[in-house]
């Protein structure tokens, strides 16, 4: 029942999120199966490792595919080559079964989310200040 209920707040957040904030929603998503596939590793859990780093792939591949490489310039490219590198450990770290793997992509989509946060709270700020 609590399930349902936070899956519903999930939703809610999600259609109601600014598109910066639905960026930080995806690199929380990711980060989350990062985790659990790193434990379902420690665990030889295979099934459920695959599962999250499936979810994780398709985050990083779904916000790789968003980028906008001619209006984000420079940046979007380096965000391309963080994504497509975080895809590539990613994979490794499921074909191999190696938790090490996981830990650039942890960091580089952590130190991320919270570049996006900070973009976010700042919009946040100039949104209150109209008002």
């Amino acid at each position: 029942m609590i399930t349902q209920y936070a899956r519903q707040y999930e939703q809610t957040q999600v259609v109601t999120s600014s598109g910066i904030q639905l960026v930080v929603l995806m690199y929380d998503g990711a980060i989350q199966s990062i985790e659990i596939a790193k434990r379902e590793i420690q665990a030889n859990n295979i099934r459920e490792k695959a599962r999250h780093l499936g979810r994780a792939i398709a985050i990083i591949g779904e916000l790789n595919s968003v980028l906008d490489l001619e209006q984000g310039g420079e940046i979007a490219r380096s965000l391309r080559r963080l994504y497509d590198y975080m895809l590539m450990e990613l994979v490794e770290a499921n074909a191999r079964n190696n938790e090490q793997r996981l830990d650039g992509p942890l960091r580089c989509l952590t130190t991320l989310r919270e570049a996006w946060r900070e973009v976010a709270a700042q919009q946040q700020t100039r949104m209150a200040g109209v008002r």
